[in-house]
């Protein structure tokens, strides 16, 4: 039988997931993985830290080189080539060596699309000035490292109050660089977060000098310097910088695949089953560029995190290499669930949001305690404010939301099986979770918050 060729197109996480997994299921196959960029595979979450000064060297995010990646594998590496097209019917891909401007065309059998996405960027004078930086690659990080480190920067504006967002304002803060941070929304982490722990974040930035403004971002002056001065925003203010930082969210990278005739589905990311095959027999998609079950309210999100690049590569890589009676492979969907740290405190969510959950139909209603970390006694112990979202007819657990110190993010991992597999408030309530006064207070914060909502659930259904 001949070899089959099979051509991944991406790298950093379900690119290179997706051809590991393709050459462990078929070791004779030929793979190509093709990655635009100079860098095939490093540590994307870990990119504040080189911002923020934590790491000094780019290479320490590096996991493996193209050319190691390559001996270590077996799988052939054509970094900093851009592929111009595909034709999966006719089994063709065309591409073009960054190194040479050479473009060629070659045979594939089959396709993995590991394309992932880019970072939004408003469609606004000044937005590719100079001084204006998105943070979405290792370049993106390194760039905007470098204009840290010899530029004289007074005052920062970050737009957007999402997770990259708080995590640049931190990295900025850590420089000495005074941040104004622009979110149109009603506070910091607004489509996550209940308004209660928004204005939480908010108090902590604020605390740490941080400006927040409930405005949006309309207009950026440019100087004749090339670079942006002021920044212009829904309320008629003009903020002076010296610095910008754009982190609105990302796009999925769908322009080869829907010239192919790749559909997308409603969220913009291509439309794909649970084995990540598309509407072409011969390709599959994963990471960033794909949208996913949700598991919760069985919506199709975007979800580009990396746990969910690494298993969606996986299991494109095993079904496009896959020949004979060998077991596909299905992606189930995802809870969702992120943290981060933010000034010694953490904000963690899991689930879905109260607004999401009645939306999709569910009677949802919520709780909000606020209680310790840890015991009293304990030096380390500080506030951590829950927040529980469940079905009201049935006491289904459906989502939660955390902010707090040391030890409030790892409690949304004790969450997120309960949720995964529909379980109730009371079976939260039931758990008999770890104590131990440096790690939790005699009652821990999930199992106060489990009682009051299943004594909300028991008063609301005596009065009916």
């Amino acid at each position: 039988m001949r070899a089959q060729r099979i051509a991944v197109i991406g790298g950093v996480a379900a690119g290179p997931a997706a051809a590991v997994q393709a050459r462990r299921t078929d070791p004779d196959a030929e793979i190509v993985m093709f990655e635009q960029g100079s860098n095939i595979s490093y540590s994307a979450c870990e990119m504040l830290m080189l911002v923020s000064g934590e790491i000094d060297d780019p290479e320490q995010l590096i996991h493996r080189s193209p050319k190691d990646f390559q001996r270590e594998r077996g799988i052939e590496v054509r970094a900093e080539t851009r592929v111009d097209r595909i034709d999966p019917r006719a089994g063709k891909l065309v591409c073009t060596s960054g190194d040479t401007g050479v473009t060629s065309e070659e045979d594939f059998d089959k396709f993995i699309l590991a394309t992932g996405a880019r970072a939004s960027v408003p469609d606004i004078d000044g937005a590719d000035a100079e001084n204006v930086f998105v943070l979405r690659r290792l370049g993106d990080a390194i760039e905007l490292r470098g204009f840290i480190s010899t530029e004289t920067i007074h005052h920062a504006v970050v737009v957007g109050a999402g997770f990259v967002g708080l995590e640049v304002v931190e990295a900025l803060v850590k420089n000495g660089i005074r941040v104004s941070l622009l979110e149109p929304g009603s506070g910091p982490m607004h489509a996550h977060l209940h308004e209660e722990l928004s204005t939480l974040v908010g108090r902590l930035l604020e605390d740490h000098g941080v400006v927040v403004r409930l405005e949006g971002l309309i207009g950026l002056a440019v100087g004749q310097s090339g670079r942006v001065s002021v920044v212009r925003t829904s309320a008629g203010e003009q903020i002076g910088c010296q610095l910008v930082v754009l982190a609105i969210g990302t796009t999925p990278n769908t322009k080869l695949g829907a010239a192919a005739g790749i559909r997308l589905g409603d969220t913009g990311a291509y439309l794909v089953d649970d084995r990540m095959r598309t509407n072409i027999p011969n390709v599959w998609a994963c990471g960033d560029c794909v949208e996913v079950h949700r598991l919760v309210d069985g919506q199709k999100v975007i979800y580009p995190q990396s746990p969910t690049a690494f298993r969606t590569g996986r299991v494109a890589g095993t079904n496009a290499a896959r020949r004979g009676a060998y077991g596909a492979a299905t992606f189930p969907g995802i809870v969702g669930a992120q943290a981060l740290r933010l000034f010694e405190q953490e904000i963690a969510f899991v689930g879905i949001t109260e607004g999401e959950a009645r939306h999709a139909g569910f009677s949802a209603a919520a709780v909000t305690i606020t209680h310790l970390t840890r015991s009293s006694l304990d030096p380390g112990s500080s506030p951590i404010t829950v927040r529980l979202v469940f079905e009201m007819a049935r006491g289904r657990l459906l989502g939660a939301q955390l902010v707090g110190g040391t030890g409030t993010a790892l409690r949304a991992n004790i969450l997120l099986p309960l949720i995964r597999s529909r379980g109730t408030i009371s079976d939260l309530y039931d758990l008999d979770l770890l104590y131990a006064p440096p790690f939790s207070p005699r009652m821990d914060p999930l199992l106060i918050a489990a009682r009051k909502a299943m004594r909300l659930r028991e008063d609301t259904r005596r009065r009916i």
